[in-house]
């Protein structure tokens, strides 16, 4: 039957794509993902733009990755799950650099030299720095113990957990409380949370173990994938078909075919045409929001649809992609990533985005000079916004929504190129081409609920949550990605495997791993 496979994954994003490739290369599985966007690769996908007869690429959501050096976990996974194809670019060595109003602070890709700078600029906070490096650790640790315990039988997830509640105090402790304990300098407290952006939350709210699992993926550095985000789908798609699956694009999946409180299958809407697909095993990469209140029927009870409601975040972004004239290299940038900050209190800025669309912070990142095969050069000015903001255009449709909200855009990107310029002098004469993002246009492309792309905040509450997990209470039904694990492409990919090893069951995580560690061998 045409329509029947092992298993069905609904999203083809990090997360769904690691399932579907794993079940397929090592558990012979044949699987369908579907996939509502013209494109695959959810988060990972890039897009084009054609001037002058000149083809400008972007990332929409893949802005550089920590920890991809050879031989290192995480990168011994993405070779496995790409079959050695996909390719690491490697950004400066100096490859953050942050600016405050009186100071700029440039990240190297070594703790060492980044404690030791850190130290320098501010010798007053000595042993507070010294122990934030030991806290970041221990922090890390902790998550690591907790999210493997997700995958154990009971009794063994028990003693792990029992052992590890022990940091747990400091891991689940706001960043700003952890910073307010241990440092008196105002400067040092916005600089060490400059790349809240990172995980789209801010000191005041945010656990502070994800902060430090973000921070500690840098200490090394950052890298891009060679050839663009573009090159997770490009490489694992195929291991998918060639395994007896498919994937099928412009596929809207309406809901999940239930009975008996098990899934057995899905109805989708493809370009208007109804068809059902069913399979033994259904994994959602839709997010948690999406599975449970639009995939699932009422009529399926399910005990904690009211605090996912409640968990919900209306964070999202503006996003002005720019095609430019030449390599920023003349303006003495060597690729790497610009955080922009017009005041110390991060917290302040957060809340201050509901109240006024003046703009007080940017993340600039230059995609084509991390990307080597990169034909044309390109920029990003990536700034925060609230889904409140759109509230003039939210029942409108793509599209269709007037010169009112055009007059919106273009007056925005004119603001925020404007306040990437006060930094970068010289920015805006290299422009040859600019299109910007709305937080309607994440909702109307990703279909996350108010175009929050990070999925459920990491707030230290997220840590206590257990729907976090690949788990649902409906039979063969199983969370990915990232409201399975934690955020990010790394985050979205250990979602994936923890999915399919509670999907396969038993110490079929130990499989996995072997599987692994064999290809790297």
């Amino acid at each position: 039957m045409n329509n029947k496979y092992d298993a069905i994954v609904i999203g083809s994003g990090i997360g769904g794509l690691t399932t579907a490739v794993l079940l397929t290369k090592i558990f012979k599985k044949k699987v369908l993902v579907l996939e509502q966007h013209f494109i695959a690769g959810g988060q990972t996908h890039e897009f084009k733009r054609v001037k002058n007869g000149k083809k400008f690429h972007w990332d929409v959501g893949v802005h550089y990755i920590g920890e991809m050096e050879k031989g290192l976990k995480y990168r011994k996974i993405f070779d496995f799950i790409t079959d050695n194809k996909l390719q690491w670019n490697k950004m400066p060595h100096y490859f953050e650099k942050f600016i405050y109003p009186d100071f700029t602070f440039k990240q190297p890709s070594n703790p060492k030299e980044f404690e030791a700078d850190l130290i320098n600029k501010f010798p007053e906070e000595k042993e507070g720095i010294i122990q934030y490096f030991k806290d970041i650790r221990i922090a890390t640790g902790w998550f690591q113990k907790d999210i493997s315990s997700k995958t154990m039988p009971s009794l063994i997830r028990f003693i792990i957990r029992f052992f590890n509640n022990k940091k747990a105090d400091l891991a689940l402790s706001t960043t700003k409380n952890y910073l307010d304990k241990n440092f008196k300098s105002e400067k040092i407290k916005a600089l060490l949370t400059s790349i809240w952006g990172d995980y789209g939350v801010p000191p005041d709210k945010s656990a502070f173990v994800m902060h430090a699992m973000v921070v500690r993926s840098y200490w090394y550095g950052g890298y891009y994938p060679v050839g663009g985000a573009s090159s997770f789908a490009k490489f694992m798609v195929p291991i998918i078909e060639e395994g007896g699956g498919k994937i099928l694009t412009a596929t809207n999946v309406e809901k999940i075919i239930i009975k008996n409180n098990k899934a057995i299958g899905v109805k989708v809407n493809k370009r208007g045409k109804q068809e059902e697909f069913f399979a033994e095993d259904i994994i959602s990469n839709a997010g948690a929001y999406n599975t449970y209140f639009k995939l699932i029927g009422k009529e399926i009870d399910i005990p904690f649809r009211e605090e996912i409601k409640k968990a919900q975040s209306s964070l999202s972004s503006n996003t002005l992609y720019l095609g430019l004239k030449e390599s920023p290299e003349k303006l003495g940038i060597k690729g790497e990533n610009h955080w922009l900050f017009s005041s110390y209190d991060h917290s302040k800025v957060f809340g201050e985005i509901k109240m006024s669309q003046q703009i007080h912070s940017a993340f600039v990142s230059f995609p084509s000079m991390k990307n080597p095969k990169a034909e044309t050069h390109t920029a990003e000015i990536i700034n925060f916004s609230h889904f409140e903001n759109m509230h003039k255009w939210v029942d409108t449709k793509w599209m269709k929504r007037g010169k009112d909200y055009e007059k919106f855009k273009e007056e925005y990107a004119k603001k925020l190129l404007e306040f990437a310029e006060k930094s970068i002098p010289g920015l805006s004469a290299l422009v040859d081409y600019s299109e910007l993002s709305t937080p309607l246009t994440l909702e109307h492309f990703t279909k996350w609920k108010n175009g929050s792309f990070y999925g459920i905040p990491v707030t230290p509450e997220r840590y206590k949550y257990k729907w976090i997990t690949p788990k649902t209470p409906v039979k063969n039904l199983y969370l990915t990605g990232t409201d399975a694990a934690t955020l990010g492409v790394i985050g979205g990919m250990m979602g994936g495997l923890l999915s399919t090893s509670v999907i396969i069951g038993g110490m079929s995580m130990m499989k996995i791993m072997k599987e692994v560690s064999k290809n790297s061998e």
